[in-house]
């Protein structure tokens, strides 16, 4: 999921229209964040309908200045929760039941009313364990590198936002490549997707073997943002899924190699050529022992202490898991056969209550019945 914030200042003109439409282009965000639009309401649901997003919330212009909006694309299920003339507080869930709050911010221009801004974001903490983010434009500065030009910023300034973050228990996020308050930002968010259908990381302990995994998982941990330990342990993990499946294919070539290298020597008598034959065989030897663990681990085969390096019977144990573990449908009380995940789900949920919140519920003995169920299961199992 991508958010992006962007200064347009005005919206009124062919060319901002323009402009907007081709950042959209090149980002393809899935909610915007507009902030200085100088525009009522209509135009935003105009511009909202006309690049295609589900759904919008604006807040008129007051004046010449001013105006709020944002706008997001049918995946993301979204719902404002407050708002005012200078933030919109939205509520955003997500397919992986992670929810999580979006303020979007447009902190007052006018220096004499910086105390305003500060004691906003303030009011605007709430003590519960959501996770929260906050951007936009906020007209301020945490530090004096952060300006350019020769004029300086007061220190009184830096001071009062600073203890405003602080306060606030907010963290900076690292920011790359922006160079003035009026770029857009583009807040990308870490596998933000996932759903356990969709996902389900699993470490491979063969992976340890491999010299260069944990100092990429190490680089990989350092290069992303600060954020809350769920989110980077989710956004870990699909790094290490990834670089998983290319080591295996990996893994794959390093064994035929391996084996070309000994064909290649296996002819040969001299003394150098055997020392090096009994070496690289070795090398094999060792790369067979990593596949060996590694079919061991997915075929949960714990009480085999030592297998043979001919990996079928793993394949095997790991296919016939899946295949026992998988319910492709089941046959409900009046013969009818459903597959759809979603009404297994329900069939499921409703046999079991009919068993044990029956009428009769009470008088049946429980050994007896879960005795019943098991059964009643192990002759579903025909259907598997």
């Amino acid at each position: 999921m991508n958010c992006l914030s962007w200064n347009c200042r005005g919206l009124g003109s062919l060319r901002a229209v323009r402009l907007f439409g081709d950042l959209l282009k090149s980002r393809n965000p899935d909610f915007v964040f507009l902030s200085e639009t100088l525009v009522e309401t209509k135009v935003i649901k105009k511009l909202s309908e006309k690049f295609g997003f589900f759904d919008y919330f604006a807040i008129d212009k007051v004046g010449r200045g001013g105006g709020l909006a944002i706008m997001w694309k049918r995946t993301i299920d979204c719902r404002v929760v407050n708002h005012s003339i200078n933030y919109i507080d939205v509520h955003i869930m997500n397919r992986s039941n992670v929810d999580w709050r979006l303020t979007c911010f447009y902190g007052l221009p006018e220096r004499n009313r910086r105390h305003d801004s500060w004691n906003l974001i303030r009011s605007l903490v709430k003590h519960d364990n959501i996770m929260w983010c906050i951007y936009g434009d906020f007209n301020n500065m945490l530090f004096v590198t952060d300006k350019s030009g020769s004029h300086g910023h007061p220190q009184s300034l830096l001071d009062g936002f600073k203890a405003a973050i602080e306060d606030s228990s907010l963290v900076e996020l690292d920011l790359t490549g922006v160079n003035s308050h009026h770029d857009p930002i583009l807040l990308e968010l870490f596998n933000s997707e996932f759903s356990r259908k969709q996902f389900r990381f699993k470490f491979e302990n063969t992976w340890l073997h491999e010299p260069s995994f944990r100092e990429e998982v190490s680089n990989q941990w350092k290069e992303i943002p600060r954020m809350h330990l769920l989110p980077k342990l989710m956004s870990i993990s699909s790094f290490m899924a990834k670089w998983g499946r290319n080591f295996f294919h990996k893994f794959r070539d390093k064994v035929k190699k391996q084996k070309a290298i000994l064909n290649e020597l296996i002819d040969r008598s001299d003394e150098e050529g055997v020392r090096c034959y009994f070496g690289e065989r070795r090398k094999l030897e060792e790369l067979l022992l990593h596949e060996e663990q590694y079919w061991k681990q997915r075929a949960k085969a714990f009480w085999l202490t030592e297998g043979d390096t001919n990996s079928k019977f793993f394949h095997a144990t790991t296919s016939k898991r899946k295949k026992s573990n998988f319910i492709s449908h089941l046959v409900n009380n009046e013969n009818e056969i459903i597959s759809s995940h979603d009404d297994m789900c329900r069939e499921a949920v409703e046999y079991f209550k009919s068993v044990f919140t029956g009428a009769n519920s009470s008088s049946v003995n429980v050994d007896d019945e879960v005795d019943r169920v098991i059964s009643d299961a192990q002759n579903e199992k025909a259907y598997i």
